[in-house]
């Protein structure tokens, strides 16, 4: 195969930039006034470094239409190094949210201050020098540095993997196995120093497409689609009957791990109020940040409690249970309390299953402990009713005080929620005004609420 090594090459660049070149937001060429706002001085990167990094780290495990959209809103939010590495961790949150996987935007934002102090606020222009990063790994430097500054080095990944594997019709090749990752690095450095191999970005990003819309990966490969079809290994194993099939034989199927179900009772408290009437903007909701690290560290969630080695007929069964513990010491105020229902979340690695009451608390009480005819108070400042529900919970939930907010709709929306907040919140019945929500509770208490005492 060693002799082809130059026209593989140049087969998989002219595949790429004939039929799969994208016109992507990050591909485009930097302003010529700065050569790259996120560049090493001396060089003219062909697309913006800043950008490409950026996109790197959002394509991980996320669907491409999505990230057009987030990485939009980025860079308009953040738009070169400086500019990110004095953002807020809220700020960043915040724009992160609903994309998932949000120790990504921690790191990029931790990554640019490392470029500050230590690049001058430039992306180098070598994997090597790109790695010492905090957040770019042997992939995405070998992405940026080829991309941007045409190094010759092969950026590794799935797809890069099953497409050379098969290339070279090695079985028994297990895809996970970690020495095998520089197994196929070495692979592609060979195929790449043959011959000029002028833009090494679009080789890596023609071998990467190759695996995601023809070599795929699940299911039969398109072979008759692929341009190394006459130099491919599995493909001549499989026309010789060698193997019945390519996909899971070459390379291996890897095993895929069980995700650990969860099961998670999660109360919503909204206050209501006769002022609120239909305007959403005046709907505020509890939420509480999660503790730094770990799953959705640092992000926003509604008040929950984790009963992972429950099934969904136990937690139903012990609602009224885990209800009176996230509401203990809530007997002042009007409850109206409903059962929303189930919300699935699947994560990388968690099947989550979370069962959702709603509590709207209804006109809350004033300073001298009658009932508020105007309801929320007009500056920001918590209501007492607010800081009585929010202290019990803390309590409840142990956590500080300090982790607990109340925000309205809109405020909830914008800041750093997880897509699991944003998902219950949307399937919340949309609040039509207190006085409604005021006659259920007077007409159905007897059939169809409960009391959170």
């Amino acid at each position: 195969m060693e002799r082809h090594y130059s026209d593989i090459q140049q087969l998989v660049v002219e595949w790429f930039r004939n039929y799969q070149r994208r016109d992507l937001p990050w591909r485009q060429p930097p302003p010529p006034a700065n050569g790259g706002k996120g560049s090493a001085e001396g060089f003219t990167p062909v697309s913006d470094p800043y950008h490409v990094w950026v996109s790197e780290v959002m394509s991980q495990q996320t669907q491409m239409d999505t990230v057009i959209i987030y990485f939009k809103r980025w860079v308009s939010l953040f738009p070169d190094i400086p500019t990110l590495a004095q953002a807020s961790e809220e700020s960043v949150k915040a724009a992160w949210s609903g994309l998932g996987y949000y120790r990504r935007a921690m790191y990029l934002r931790k990554g640019a201050e490392y470029v500050m102090q230590h690049f001058s606020g430039k992306l180098p222009n070598t994997a090597a020098q790109l790695r010492k990063i905090p957040g770019i790994g042997l992939y995405s430097s070998a992405s940026i540095a080829s991309i941007c500054f045409n190094e010759k080095i092969v950026s590794v990944d799935g797809n890069v993997i099953r497409v050379l594997s098969r290339l070279r019709g090695v079985r028994d090749f297990d895809p996970k196995c970690s020495k095998n990752v520089k197994v196929v690095f070495n692979w592609g450095q060979e195929i790449m120093k043959e011959g000029s191999c002028d833009r090494p970005g679009d080789f890596n990003q023609g071998l990467m497409e190759l695996g995601a819309r023809v070599c795929k990966p699940g299911g039969r490969p398109l072979c008759e689609l692929c341009p190394l079809k006459p130099y491919c290994g599995a493909y001549t194993a499989l026309m010789r009957d060698e193997i019945p099939a390519i996909e899971g034989i070459i390379p291996l199927r890897a095993k895929s791990l069980e995700k650990k179900r969860e099961h998670i009772f999660c109360v919503v408290h909204e206050f209501c109020v006769k002022a609120a009437k239909k305007d959403a903007s005046r709907r505020r909701f509890v939420v509480v940040q999660r503790q730094d690290g770990g799953l959705l560290g640092g992000m926003l969630e509604f008040p929950s409690k984790t009963y992972a080695s429950m099934g969904r007929k136990n937690v139903t069964a012990q609602g009224e249970g885990p209800t009176v513990d996230l509401c203990r010491g809530l007997s002042v105020g009007r409850k109206y309390v409903t059962e929303v229902g189930p919300v699935r979340h699947v994560f990388s690695h968690i099947d989550m299953h979370v069962l959702v009451y709603h509590v709207v608390w209804l006109e809350p009480l004033s300073d001298d402990g009658e009932y508020a005819e105007k309801g929320i108070l007009e500056d920001e400042n918590r209501h007492p009713l607010e800081k009585v529900v929010c202290d019990a919970l803390a309590a409840s939930l142990c956590v500080d005080s300090s982790r607990i907010s109340v925000m309205a709709e809109g405020q909830v929306r914008q800041a750093a929620a997880s897509r699991l907040l944003l998902k219950i919140l949307d399937k919340l019945t949309p609040l039509a005004s207190g006085e409604e929500i005021q006659s259920k509770v007077v007409k159905k208490r007897s059939r169809t609420t409960k009391e959170c005492m």
